[in-house]
């Protein structure tokens, strides 16, 4: 008989149980899951309300008693890096202790997804712009913890162990077989890793360092870039990326084959020289998302002291595409010049001073690899998305033919907004550029004259006929 994958099991911690920690009282309040060695839970800390995750060490009956040692030696070096480390794209440990004989330690809550199941949602490969930022986050937080003193290098990096938060930030989530770099060592004591992403000299032919990680994250964003898990200790081939995703540029094909080499002595020789390498891909400058997060306080409402600061952090660029207030007015005369909508009888743009003809009616010209054509916009809100016949959903601007399934169903939306037509992202799996720029998704964008989004391989064009 198949067991009801609802059913707690009798060793799993139960909704509104009490722990008492070393530093705090707990509350359970869920589980999050579980796995071959523990298991995660969403507490409630009794001394401010704040949520946290708990994750304990559950026994494992099929193990000897050194599998068991083991396992225990792991979850605690876990939890003694995670302890010893701040950095915006790590978790923050609260407490350490043991409960009921059981390892646990209390950790930041991180809302969000993983990257394997955004990839897996999408069912596409993301946009590389986005993914390139991805890339940049994760060599930011490889090379902190490369410059340690001594080393850490993660060793396992994949999407599932790359948690995405609503806001954008990416936090590493699982230090079970991270290990310090140890000078003079030929190789690494215990061979881990996950196929595919592991390099050559985690298989017990060498002993990891930095370039080991680099290698990890070109599979990583290889993965991203292709929907396909990459093959073990395979070098992707000039052009086998743009095959499988056309929108994929050369320069970021030609990073991805140097970091994924299988001789480490031509990969790049840090996550910062690979960052570099990043940054060169892209269209636009960079926006971090960390520039404004916060990590949680670990008590009394102060933020854990900064340790072991990395060698380099690069200056947060200005921020793209600002949202710009506006002020709702009575209906009236767009301007053609700047989008500007104007009072009724208004002879000049209050804008830019330009003359009002005759009102000017909003349109959107649609380029995509099958044709163009223009949509008026007679109605609002415009709705940009895929069509779902099963749910009754129709979108004025349907993709479904046009994007290559880049395009999310509930994508985004064009409406009015006081003086001005706004587009905003409707939080879609792959974003919405304008201008060139990713939109902060649910913030309405102003539009103006020749503004031209773009959705995948379809561009839209903001006109005033």
């Amino acid at each position: 008989m198949k067991r009801d994958a609802t059913v707690i099991a009798p060793d799993l911690l139960t909704p509104n149980i009490t722990v008492r920690g070393a530093a705090d009282t707990y509350t359970v309040l869920n589980l999050i899951g579980r796995g071959g060695m523990g298991a995660v839970y969403r507490v409630k800390r009794a001394s401010d309300g704040t949520v946290w995750a708990l994750k304990e060490m559950r026994p494992q009956g099929d193990l000897n008693p050194e599998e068991q040692d083991d396992n225990r030696r792991l979850f605690l070096q876990e939890a003694a890096l995670l302890r010893a480390l701040s950095f915006p794209n790590l978790p923050v440990v609260a407490d350490l202790f043991e409960h009921d004989g059981r390892p646990t330690m209390v950790m930041e809550y991180v809302p969000g997804k993983t990257l394997e199941d955004r990839v897996h949602e999408a069912n596409a490969p993301l946009m590389e712009q986005q993914v390139l930022g991805y890339g940049i986050q994760l060599c930011r937080v490889l090379h902190y913890l490369h410059s340690c003193d001594p080393p850490i290098i993660y060793r396992d990096l994949k999407p599932s162990n790359t948690m995405l938060t609503p806001t954008g930030v990416l936090k590493l989530i699982d230090f079970g077989v991270a290990r310090t770099h140890k000078k003079g060592k030929s190789k690494d004591t215990i061979a881990m890793g996950s196929a595919g992403y592991a390099p050559p000299e985690q298989y017990g032919k060498g002993q990891t360092d930095a370039r080991s990680d680099v290698y990890a994250l070109g599979a990583t964003l290889l993965h991203l870039l292709t929907n396909l898990p990459p093959v073990p200790l395979q070098t992707p081939q000039p052009g086998s990326i743009s095959k499988l995703n056309p929108s994929v540029d050369a320069r970021t094909e030609a990073v991805l084959i140097k970091a994924m080499s299988l001789q480490r002595e031509q990969r790049f020789t840090s996550c910062a020289e690979m960052e570099q390498a990043l940054h060169r891909c892209l269209d636009t400058p960079y926006v971090d998302p960390t520039a404004q997060a916060a990590p949680p306080p670990v008590s009394g409402g102060h933020a854990p002291a900064t340790q072991q600061q990395p060698a380099q952090q690069p200056p947060p660029p200005p921020p793209v595409a600002p949202v710009r207030p506006v002020a709702p007015v009575e209906d009236g005369t767009p301007c053609a010049r700047c989008g500007r909508i104007n009072k009724g009888r208004a002879r000049f743009c209050a804008g830019c001073g330009s003359p009002l003809a005759d009102p000017p009616k909003p349109r959107l010209h649609i380029t995509s690899p099958h044709r163009n054509w223009d949509l008026p916009i007679d109605r609002l809100p415009v709705r940009i998305g895929r069509r779902d016949p099963r749910q009754n959903h129709y979108p004025e601007l349907d993709l479904a033919e046009h994007d290559r399934g880049i395009a999310s169903r509930h994508h985004a939306t064009i409406q009015r907004d006081g003086d001005f037509y706004t587009i905003t992202d409707l939080g879609s799996t792959n974003g919405t550029m304008l201008n060139n720029a990713l939109i902060v998704p649910r913030v309405p964008q102003r539009l103006s004259q020749g503004d031209r989004i773009k959705i995948g391989e379809v561009e839209i064009e903001f006109r005033w006929s």
